[in-house]
């Protein structure tokens, strides 16, 4: 996945409608495969199903019960505006811009991240975080429409998820009338404490001192990375696993030399990854996960620390013993 954000909403809005299902007579399978089909093949409506259809590129995303509610980007995008205002109701609509949609080659799902101009705090000087919206609909029935809050790290676009702080909402896929079934119930008031938060996160953690060498175990801890010797055998699996190791170790020795060897630095290692995870067949379907693993992470790792017998080893466990196969 390229660096690059996209910004044109435009790409999300292709046409998607929902068109019946056709089954072709059992009489008639015999024929096919031919090449020109008999004029007397003949297909019969399957009752009750119907499939959700990329029109511009004649593809379906999934077959679905006949009173589904379709929800299109473009739908899902006017209810993030609203949440967006519920939100930031402190600051005008008219800052509001797309600042990423991230979206696979397929169509078949994607995010839009939303800020505004206006908002925003830096822990230190000249070190702006941007609070976020972001909107995430589905064709292919594989991610719910969804509203989640996150921080973006303005000077490299780092971004992070906090999974525990979606926006309340309820929405039935029977319903027409999409805008009345969905609640936002988070206000600009827990904004401001979420960021309060955030900053006294940052702060502990650049306080704390995290060695370099432990980077690679706290990137595999964090985002669940599992290596025997036996996967360093399979040439494929053997590309990625070194593809990580080498992403890491590159985030990490930018990182560390710029802000020193602390927490801060680890997080940004860690955002870093996750924002841009290169070594993913389809990096689009992994940002969001990777994302909430890296917000989750602030407060655990926070809690670990208290601990006064708190040490790297015992932190990372197996995760250590994975960093050391794969710097093998």
């Amino acid at each position: 996945m390229s660096a690059k954000r996209i910004t044109d909403i435009s790409t999300a809005l292709f046409p998607v409608e929902q068109r019946p299902v056709f089954m072709l007579d059992d009489t008639m399978q015999a024929e096919l495969f031919d090449r020109t089909p008999a004029p007397t093949q003949q297909y019969t409506k399957i009752a009750r199903f119907q499939a959700i259809v990329d029109i511009e590129r004649k593809r379906p995303f999934a077959v679905v019960a006949d009173n589904y509610r379709l929800v299109t980007n473009a739908e899902a995008i006017e209810l993030g505006k609203q949440c967006f205002r519920k939100v930031f109701s402190q600051v005008t609509a008219d800052g509001v811009e797309v600042f990423n949609i991230i979206m696979p080659k397929t169509r078949s799902f994607c995010h839009i991240d939303y800020i505004h101009n206006g908002a925003g705090f830096e822990p230190w000087k000249n070190d702006k975080w941007v609070p976020y919206l972001r909107v995430t609909n589905s064709y292919n029935r594989t991610k719910p429409l969804r509203f989640d809050l996150g921080f973006c790290r303005w000077i490299c676009t780092n971004g992070m998820i906090f999974g525990g702080k979606s926006i309340s909402f309820r929405y039935m896929h029977t319903h027409d009338a999409v805008g009345q079934t969905v609640e936002f119930k988070t206000t600009f008031g827990e904004l401001q404490q979420l960021e309060k938060k955030f900053i006294e996160q940052v702060h502990n953690l650049q306080r704390y001192y995290v060695p370099a060498e432990v980077m690679l175990g706290l990137a595999c801890k964090v985002f669940g990375i599992v290596a025997t010797a036996d996967d360093l055998r399979q040439p494929r699996r053997r590309d990625q696993l070194m593809g990580f190791r080498d992403q890491i170790r590159d985030l990490t020795d930018r990182y560390f030399k710029d802000m020193g060897p602390n927490g801060y630095a680890a997080l940004n290692v860690l955002t870093d990854f996750a924002s841009r995870p290169r070594v993913y067949i389809s990096p689009e379907a992994m940002v969001d996960r990777l994302q909430k693993r890296s917000g989750d992470w602030v407060g655990t790792f926070l809690a670990a620390i208290e601990q006064k017998t708190f040490n790297f080893n015992d932190y990372l466990g197996e995760s250590a013993k994975v960093a050391e196969v794969l710097a093998a």
